[in-house]
């Protein structure tokens, strides 16, 4: 089963951070060997310069390994001075993981792949 999850940051340094986990995610051997991690970027608007990181863009290819992605985006988010806030999207529905703890978000993925 083939699922594909995007993450996006909010804020001033939103760019930043989307880079600093995708390097995290692809650092973690682990987790490649369950997904694929690509970043995205949205056109221009109208009057800007280049291409801004928009989301980074799992491909996820097992379930069973939601637990570990979801510990790998806390730890990452422990590393971060102010927690940056990620939205998660899978299939139309968005879950927003802020100060959330891990147990919880994985009740919410689950809760995503049962329902995407």
């Amino acid at each position: 089963m083939v699922r594909t999850v995007n993450l996006r940051m909010s804020g001033d340094f939103a760019e930043q951070e989307l880079r600093s986990l995708h390097d995290w995610l692809m650092k973690d051997l682990d987790s490649l060997d369950y997904m694929e991690v690509r970043l995205r970027s949205k056109d221009p608007e109208p009057g800007e310069m280049g291409d801004t990181l928009d989301l980074i863009a799992l491909v996820v290819t097992s379930a069973l390994q939601w637990p570990a992605f979801v510990a790998s985006l806390s730890q990452w988010r422990g590393t971060r001075r102010h927690r940056p806030q990620v939205t998660i999207e899978h299939g139309g529905t968005t879950v927003v993981v802020s100060e959330a703890e891990s147990e919880f978000v994985v009740q919410i993925l689950k809760a995503l792949e049962d329902h995407g």
